[in-house]
């Protein structure tokens, strides 16, 4: 049990020291939106395109792709009622009921315990979802925001998208890459594009960490959301593993570790970042959501990759 712990370890203490930096004010709010950008920007799109462009994509996968993203969609369907039954009155409940923070989150996490060499497979697992938050839930909150989403905009946002770029290239190299001979120039790109992937997990750790703020006046409503969404996620990634990891398609068991881990994740982190600036109760109520969430995600995590090895 505790061998199986011992390579989150390095993680844990990468959060804890992000969290002792936040209690001295190492970083200035300017200089910490400067590394979340080197994170966003550069180093997070090298590892997305070296996770996509180890991906395996069989056409008889697809239909897990398209399953998640169908999860996702029922899960903001579910939380417009869930919301009323918990007496939960905020138009951002059922916004985060859905999706999952993939990129500063769930592939550190999943590296840190299962290692670089299943990159691919967890990348597959997150394909659905990324189509799923690039387009629907940016648009729900896009729209919320501003009265309305327009598509022209959508579109340009998401071809601007680092992120979306990185996999699109991944994807693109995924299919070209065993066609193509080995020399001394991709290999030069390819050590450097590992160079900046490797920034990834300790930077995201210490943001993390560093952006972890909890109001206890809020921890009640917080919890509700929480719990809400992990029951119903874990029972849709646990009906997913069986039925079609497993049973239909006969994947790799470590398929089954890679969407339970993306399923513990906490909501996608662009949730606060297109709220509108005038909702101020909201908006402490989903970084409250956020940050408690990623806490509970982490022993989540610990659990679940404990339970599977």
């Amino acid at each position: 049990m505790i061998e199986q712990l011992l390579p989150v370890v390095p993680l844990l203490l990468l959060f804890l020291l992000g969290y002792a930096l936040q209690r001295t004010n190492f970083f200035s709010t300017e200089s910490l939106s400067h590394v979340k950008r080197i994170v966003s920007d550069l180093a997070l799109p090298a590892l997305l395109f070296q996770a996509f462009s180890a991906i395996e994509l069989e056409s008889r996968y697809l239909i897990l792709v398209v399953l998640i993203f169908a999860v996702c969609l029922i899960m903001v369907i579910l939380g417009h009622y869930i919301g009323k039954l918990l007496k939960i009155h905020s138009p951002y409940f059922a916004l985060m009921m859905t999706g999952f923070e993939m990129g500063m989150f769930g592939y550190a996490v999943f590296v840190s315990f299962q290692g670089e060499a299943h990159l691919g497979k967890i990348a597959l697992v997150d394909l659905g979802q990324v189509i799923f938050v690039f387009t629907v839930l940016m648009a729900l909150l896009i729209k919320h925001r501003d009265g309305t989403a327009k598509g022209s905009d959508l579109l340009r946002r998401i071809l601007t998208s680092p992120v979306i770029l990185a996999i699109l290239a991944g994807l693109a190299t995924s299919f070209i890459a065993p066609q193509v001979p080995s020399s001394p120039i991709w290999d030069t790109l390819a050590e450097t594009i590992d160079l900046l992937a490797r920034l990834t997990v300790p930077l995201i750790a210490i943001t993390i960490g560093y952006g972890i703020h909890i109001r206890k006046e809020l921890i009640g409503k917080s919890l509700k959301t929480i719990l809400a969404r992990r029951v119903l996620l874990i029972l849709f990634a646990l009906l997913l593993n069986v039925l079609v990891v497993d049973s239909l398609l006969g994947m790799d068991k470590m398929y089954q570790v890679a969407l339970m881990t993306m399923f513990l994740t906490p909501p996608p982190f662009i949730i606060s970042i297109y709220m509108r600036t005038d909702e101020k109760g909201e908006s402490d109520y989903v970084d409250n959501t956020l940050s408690l969430d990623t806490l509970i995600s982490i022993v989540a995590v610990v659990i679940a990759s404990a339970l599977y090895a």
